[in-house]
């Protein structure tokens, strides 16, 4: 049944409201929340489902999958410990506790007296259980009779205290609240009624984190990314945390907003045609657990009535099939373990779709995309297994099968990167492909060649960045961009740079092969000179590109090797007519193995890169006075030779006194005249100083500065120093890097947020546009180096989360 609720109303969020529930103070909840270690760090998945809205005639079906969020297998997790936590702040305001160490357990002889009650159908209980336990505190769980020993058990396992009642979950309600009155507990319910407001308001506010999640990665100002959002009913509690969440951000833009609950337990739907909080009409009992309620709760009925649009209810086999669309993926999307109230969102979605005069009373047609929330995994295994034939377990394994089967092909992959590391190849196994040398050339023309193998249209810019263009359906919307370089070190291996390059063709490939139609159009880059061997500065095609470099003043490098680079670029054909910067992305998102060891050694397979590490380069001449090494004494030397040691010895103490992500490194030292028996007239060398916060950096080269003036006073030699390369530390885009970690988090995939130590195009790219980076393992941290190595695994790992995050942002309005 479908009912349109006549109080509904499209205005700002009411300002009454915003007082009891907000988005504020729902962050401050996620927050407490990150710190306890029985919840997943990461947001939960949101797994799109195209096939199944093609089937449905929608544009799009989104599911928000809580089975991921922690063992507890339950949206439930957000709320009731959410309560508990401000219940024992609000109780002993004046002990500063923290909620990091109440989670923790810290305070536990202080709580083993404070006792906690609530009634539930299973998860909700289970919930406060897990809190209770944590937190030090005693809690006695009250259940009813449709409550099973397969949703008890979970319960007592956390050390609750099990009351049965004979009566419905109503009856239980009533029943832990005169235990509470009795013996001086609190209840800690998410069903408000008279007097008893202020913990359901907590747990509905921690509901709320779901919609926050998933809104997080919504560019900023950007129009609400969904249209319709169905929700499940139950007491109303997770309904009103999602409308007041969507209401208060988009006011009058909200989308459509429906709420489903068992035909059985119709209590809102029944509260929509009274006008008040009401009763359901039936017998509550339903397949749908968690649902199964009879009354209103009054708090959540005040967010419910002005924003709710339609009140729907569904039969239990209407639930039953579509869990099991979504264990079997049966459209060919992604298989989701979903439980039997879980499951209610879609079973209303594919009863509206299935009847056109329902589907134009809900506004349902081709354009419409529509949000589901999975509230719950497998938490009634056994009652699981006889609705969908299938055990959790076995949805899960399904699960990662497709995404490893529907991702970036991993053979494929490493053909193209062998087959690339073949130009320029050494006796050593490495690769030497220098920038604008010959061999650069040829690996220039394959890439091109297989971009307009792909169809792409390749453009090439005045400082030789290649583009490889697949268009948008709005020819006119700025890009996605992904790429980095194929230029290596003399020394090199077969991954730096030309990886991240090859694997957004393979992301090309993917699209192409399903002829998926993406919003904005689609750029794979390789930019000029990035590893800077034989031109300087490093990164120079993506600095050039990003304005922070003249083009003539790049064009006008002169080599090692004393060539000019822009005659270089003519020379190997690669002196394009594009002007430099006529792209510019949407987001740029590099993919790179990690050249460094971190990954391996904790065993973390993705690394979503948040910041990298500011750069400054100096080169520094000292000059003194050669002379006889035996006959000079040693107090009146002039030793250039000694004053380069010196510098070496002193940047290396300056790093280790400053600590944190501060590095410095002498790496090239050259004396003149270079003779064992002659104090050296003249040192060249170089200083790399490194640090991912500007203040600090500065700070280190002024002390560098200030040794130097030294040095030269005390050693009677003079010294000139000059910058070769300077780059302020770049801070990443954060809602990039959170969708990196949620790809990672949605595959399995262990991952870690860290710095890149070495400097990459992402970097330049970031002063344009929003950037990001994934990086992979290397082996043994070995880059630079014949012996570079990531395994293939890893590598197409890499590919599949640089895929989703590309997706994602490539069908973004602006």
């Amino acid at each position: 049944m479908l009912f349109a609720n006549p109080h509904a109303q499209r205005r700002g969020y009411d300002a009454a409201l915003q007082a009891v529930m907000n988005i504020a103070r729902g962050r401050e909840s996620r927050q407490w929340l990150s710190t306890w270690d029985r919840l997943s760090p990461q947001p939960t998945p949101a797994w799109a489902l195209p096939r199944l809205a093609a089937q449905l005639g929608i544009a799009q079906v989104v599911v928000k999958d809580e089975s991921r969020r922690s063992a507890l297998g339950s949206f439930k997790v957000l709320g009731a410990p959410v309560a508990l936590l401000r219940l024992v702040l609000r109780r002993w305001p004046e002990q500063g506790w923290t909620p990091a160490d109440l989670f923790a357990g810290r305070h536990a002889e202080a709580l083993r007296d404070f006792v906690v009650i609530s009634a539930t159908d299973g998860n909700h209980g289970r919930a406060l259980a897990a809190a209770a336990q944590s937190m030090g505190c005693r809690c006695v769980i009250v259940l009813h009779a449709q409550v099973s020993e397969e949703r008890e058990a979970p319960i007592a396992a956390f050390g609750a205290e099990i009351v049965r009642i004979a009566g419905n979950y109503d009856a239980s309600v009533e029943e832990a609240a005169r235990l509470a009155r009795v013996n001086g507990w609190e209840v800690v319910s998410d069903t408000s009624y008279e007097g008893y407001e202020e913990i359901p308001r907590d747990v509905m506010q921690g509901y709320g984190i779901l919609v926050d999640e998933l809104l997080e990665n919504t560019a900023p100002g950007a129009p609400c990314p969904v249209t319709h959002v169905i929700v499940q009913g139950g007491v109303g509690g997770l309904a009103a945390g999602v409308a007041s969440h969507f209401w208060e951000r988009y006011g009058a833009a909200r989308p459509t907003l429906i709420v489903v609950e068992p035909e059985q337990a119709d209590c809102l739907l029944q509260s929509a045609r009274s006008g008040r909080p009401d009763r359901a009409t039936g017998s509550v009992d339903s397949v749908m657990a968690g649902l199964a309620c009879g009354e209103t709760s009054p708090l959540a009925w005040r967010f419910l009535q002005p924003s709710v649009d339609l009140f729907m209810t569904v039969t239990d086999a209407d639930a039953e099939h579509a869990m099991r669309t979504f264990a079997t993926g049966e459209a060919g999307d992604v298989p989701v373990l979903v439980g039997e109230s879980g499951a209610a969102g879609l079973a209303a979605l594919q009863v509206l779709a299935a009847d056109p005069e329902l589907a134009r009373a809900a506004g349902l047609d081709a354009s419409s995309r529509v949000l589901l929330f999975s509230t719950e995994g497998a938490t009634a295994p056994g009652v699981y297994r006889a609705l969908t034939g299938r055990t959790g377990e076995e949805v899960v394994a399904a699960q990662a099968q497709w995404l490893q089967r529907e991702g970036i092909a991993e053979a494929a992959l490493m053909a193209r990167i062998d087959e690339h590391a073949a130009i320029g190849a050494t006796a050593q196994g490495g690769v030497c492909r220098i920038a604008l040398t010959d061999a650069d050339r040829a690996g220039r023309d394959r890439l091109v060649q297989w971009m307009r193998d792909l169809g792409l249209t390749v453009r090439i810019d005045r400082i030789g960045n290649i583009f490889g263009i697949r268009p948008g359906q709005l020819p006119d919307a700025k890009p996605v961009m992904t790429g980095s370089h194929i230029d290596t070190v003399a020394t090199g291996g077969r991954y730096d740079g030309n990886y991240g390059v090859l694997a957004g063709l393979e992301v090309v490939r993917w699209l192409n092969e399903r002829q998926r139609q993406t919003l904005r159009p689609f750029v794979v880059a390789a930019f000029t000179n990035e590893e800077g061997v034989r031109f300087m500065p490093d990164m120079m095609g993506s600095l050039v590109h990003a304005g922070g470099l003249a083009l003539d003043a790049a064009l006008d490098t002169v080599a090692t090797d004393g060539a000019r680079l822009g005659d270089e670029l003519a020379r190997i054909g690669y002196a394009g007519n594009m002007a430099c910067g006529a792209l510019v992305p949407h987001a740029f998102v590099e993919l790179h193995i990690e050249q460094g060891p971190v990954l391996e050694a904790e065993g973390v397979t993705i690394g979503a890169v948040a910041d990298l590490q500011g750069i400054s380069w100096q080169e520094i001449v000292v000059t003194g006075q050669s002379n006889h090494a035996g006959t000079t004494p040693m107090h009146l030397r002039h030793d250039a030779g000694y004053c380069a040691a010196a510098i070496a010895v002193f940047v290396r103490e300056l790093a280790r006194r400053y600590g944190g992500s501060q590095v410095a490194t002498v790496g090239a030292i050259d004396l003149h005249p270079n003779l064992i028996n002659v104090i050296a007239a003249r040192a060249t060398l170089t200083v790399d100083l490194r640090n991912t916060d500007e203040a600090t950096l500065k700070d280190a080269e002024g002390e560098l500065a200030d040794y130097l003036r030294q040095l030269e006073t005390t050693e009677g030699v003079t010294i000139e120093a000059r910058t070769l390369a300077r780059f302020e530390p770049v801070q990443f885009d954060e809602r990039l890097v959170r969708l990196v970690e949620a790809s990672a988090h949605a595959r399995g995939l262990s991952h870690r947020r860290m710095t890149s130590g070495a400097g990459h195009d992402a970097q330049m790219m970031a002063r344009i546009a929003p950037a990001a980076m994934v990086f992979v393992p290397s082996a043994r941290g070995i880059s630079h180096n014949p012996k570079e190595h990531t395994a293939s695994a890893d590598l197409a790992q890499g590919a599949n989360v640089l895929l989703d995050v590309v997706l994602g942002l490539l069908d973004e309005a602006d």
